[in-house]
């Protein structure tokens, strides 16, 4: 019986090290060990390294071990730009309440604030990136959590500027109520799958609010992009979740709420659109269901170009936007359904909550501004309101597919 016991115990030691047989390392201005670079190299497999207030100039931290750094309110630690600030090497690594900054800057490697490489389960918590150029990159790196925390980066341009949060072929992350501002994307994720993205605010950033590449199987909910050059891209991706999401204000010349490139079999529901250039703009895309969303004070609600087939849009509210939905074809195979349209001027003579006659969602002048973009500095004209009078009076001359045959005469809920 004590030898079986015995087993037992030296199985949850081997099996979780850190939480039975690690000690803890104290580091501090005054203390014996003084240096976070002296505390690492000293400390064992499981061991727990605890920061207190101060700046810590250490240049580049490499960590090749199972071990937990914590640091008290003050922490300030100091890449010095050399290279990366923390390097991640070793499975089970964990940092919490850090200030972490001055990553090198260089033109042929990408440093990070955080940088994991080949690694499963590190953690990093409540951690305060500034002056970056990435703030987080994961590469081929899985089961790792990056919680509550933010990245303030120093791009200037698309070129050397970097991401607040990067995954090259990292699968099955967690990304979760975190700040990123001021990169060139806030989030890219490139061949990275069964991702969680949630409760993150992703802001100013000068190209995109999150980047997809390559990366299909993933989820993201209750996220905020706003005022950044374009809010989300998700191209040649599969099977995406997009739910509760906040695209707003995501303003410029051609910026978009999300763009929907060469994508399929995902749902689009119950997000916001609000104040952008174009809410959605859909390139390629099939089987993909837009469902519950709300578009309100858009400059294009969804941009649908021709080769964009097999999709559904159902049960959304369009409010106040310029332009509901333009396209550059007049023929389609997409379903548009029990949506509401501000601009529908049919009726209910039945009082079943749904228009009795169809509703028209593309314009005639909508669909040329699609064809022809320059055509846009005759919006409001004389000539162009005379032509919508005759689209009343004649309305053949709009594309009859693009028709939601039972408009909802309420704002959905």
């Amino acid at each position: 019986m004590k030898y079986n016991f015995l087993i037992i115990i030296l199985f949850f030691i081997h099996l979780f090290p850190s939480s039975i047989v690690g000690k803890n390392i104290t580091v501090c201005k005054t203390c014996q060990v003084s240096s976070l670079k002296q505390a690492i190299q000293i400390a064992s497999e499981g061991d727990t390294i605890q920061i207190q207030k101060g700046i810590y100039q250490e240049g580049f931290i490499p960590i090749a071990k199972s071990i937990s750094i914590i640091g008290e309110p003050g922490v300030i630690i100091d890449g010095l730009k050399e290279k990366h600030v923390f390097g991640i090497y070793h499975d089970f690594v964990k940092l919490q309440n850090l200030k972490i900054v001055g990553s090198g800057i260089s033109d042929l490697a990408e440093y990070a604030g955080v940088y994991a490489e080949k690694v499963k389960h590190c953690y990093f918590e409540n951690l305060e990136l500034e002056d970056n150029v990435y703030g987080f990159y994961l590469s081929e790196s899985s089961e790792c959590l990056i919680q509550n925390s933010s990245s303030i980066g120093n791009a200037e341009n698309e070129v050397l500027g970097g991401n607040g949060i990067h995954l090259w072929s990292s699968h099955n992350n967690q990304i979760i109520g975190n700040h990123l501002e001021k990169h060139r994307d806030g989030i890219y994720l490139e061949f990275s799958e069964h991702l969680k993205i949630e409760n993150n605010e992703s802001k100013e950033n000068i190209r995109y609010g999150m980047h997809f590449m390559f990366s299909s199987e993933n989820r993201f909910t209750n996220n905020i992009f706003k005022n950044n050059s374009a809010g989300v891209a998700v191209m040649y991706s599969k099977r995406i979740l997009m739910e509760k999401n906040q695209f707003i204000e995501n303003w410029g010349e051609s910026s978009n709420g999300i763009l929907l490139k060469d994508m399929t079999e995902s749902v689009l529901s119950e997000n916001l659109f609000q104040g952008n250039t174009i809410a959605v703009f859909a390139d390629g895309i099939t089987k993909i269901e837009f469902l519950k969303n709300n578009f309100i004070d858009n400059g294009w609600g969804i941009k649908i170009l021709g080769n964009t087939d097999h999709n559904k849009i159902q049960d959304n509210n369009f409010i106040q936007n310029v332009f509901d939905i333009s396209t550059n074809t007049k023929s389609t195979t997409n379903v548009f359904l029990n949506n509401y349209w501000d601009h529908y001027e049919g009726y209910d003579l039945n009082l079943d909550q749904y228009g009795d006659v169809p509703h028209k969602t593309i314009h005639f002048f909508g669909y040329w501004i699609a064809v022809y973009p320059f055509l846009m500095i005759l919006y409001e004209s004389p000539v162009v309101l005379f032509l919508q009078g005759i689209e009343k009076a004649f309305p053949i001359v709009t594309p009859i597919e693009f028709e939601d045959k039972q408009p909802r005469m309420k704002v959905r809920i």
